[in-house]
């Protein structure tokens, strides 16, 4: 190898390790108890890792840039196997932040029995200003395809200050979706300040269905 091939090689590789550690803190969490920070590339993995109990106690999800969803970001509730948290707030840090997947069948983001989760679309959850945007721009028809699903008896949880865009062509479906409870219900969710649309130019059947 010469001289040159290893420069070159060994600027390659810092700037792939750079571009990994911006990837890597695309979400970051922290917490009160448990493991107190962490950094996620989805809110997938974020909540995938607050339901393994990774992370516990009061919970905050910053975002710090646009994520791509492959499958549902779903929060179970406290208590459910190894989840234990006093609440979750998740929110942007920076302008126009997008969490968005093509999600048929279920929903983008999926209240599982989760309570006092908050999902606060304004820049560092502070003024009025509606900034980030949660889309599913399937167009399935598929019975509980939405973008943002509050089931199996979700309390106490908050969407608030944001863009909701959904598509979804399921009669059981919609951009926000009150599923099913599996014992007291779904009960004091609150849908505060959001924007509720369609993407693209894709109609949904219902914008809200309960």
């Amino acid at each position: 190898m010469t001289k040159i091939q290893f420069i070159f090689l060994t600027a390659f590789f810092c700037f792939f390790v750079g571009m990994a550690g911006k990837l890597s803190a695309q979400v970051s969490v922290t917490a009160t108890l448990g493991t107190t920070t962490g950094s996620y590339t989805t809110v997938k993995t974020a909540f995938d890792a607050i339901n393994a109990g990774t992370h516990k106690g009061d919970i905050a999800i910053k975002l710090s840039a646009s994520t791509t969803e492959a499958a549902p970001a779903l929060l179970n509730a406290s208590g459910s196997g190894s989840a234990s948290y006093t609440s979750v707030t998740l929110y942007p840090t920076a302008e126009n932040v997008v969490i968005s997947g093509a999600i048929a069948g279920a929903a983008l983001i999926d209240l599982n029995g989760a309570d006092f989760a908050t999902i606060d679309g304004r820049v560092n959850a502070t003024g009025s200003t509606v900034s980030m945007k949660i889309e599913n721009t399937s167009t399935s028809a598929t019975s509980g395809t939405s973008t943002v699903c509050f089931r199996n008896d979700a309390l106490g949880n908050s969407l608030q200050y944001c863009y909701i865009l959904g598509a979804s062509m399921a009669t059981t479906g919609g951009i926000i979706y009150f599923a099913s409870g599996s014992g007291s219900g779904n009960n004091n969710n609150m849908v505060i300040s959001c924007n509720i649309t369609n993407s693209g130019l894709n109609r949904p059947v219902n914008a809200v269905y309960s």
